[in-house]
C-alpha cells in the first residue's frame, strides 16, 4: 500500500502526480491519497477527488492536525 500526499493548494493533474499514481495503478498497488494543507483557504480537496476518482481521498491539515483521525482509518482499511 501507497500513502500519496498532494498538496491541496495546487493543481492535482500535474505531470509528477498522474505519473506516480498511474504507476502504482498499473502495478495494482492499493494508493490512499491524501490531500494536506486544508486549512489553507485555497485548498481544494473536490478537485483532488476529481482528478483521482477511483482512489479514497482524505483532506488533511498537517499543521493543525485537522482529519487525521480519518486519515488512520482510511490507511487502516487500506492495509487490511
Amino acid at each position: 500500500s501507497v500513502v500519496v500526499v498532494l498538496d491541496a493548494t495546487k493543481d492535482p493533474y500535474s505531470q509528477v502526480n498522474i505519473t506516480i499514481i498511474g504507476n502504482l495503478a498499473a502495478r495494482n498497488i492499493p494508493v490512499l491519497i491524501v490531500a494536506n494543507k486544508i486549512d489553507l483557504k485555497k485548498a481544494d480537496v473536490k478537485k483532488v477527488e476529481a482528478a483521482f476518482p477511483e482512489y479514497e481521498v482524505v483532506g488533511i491539515s498537517a499543521k493543525t492536525g485537522e482529519n487525521i483521525e480519518e486519515f488512520y482509518e482510511s490507511l487502516f482499511k487500506l492495509v487490511r
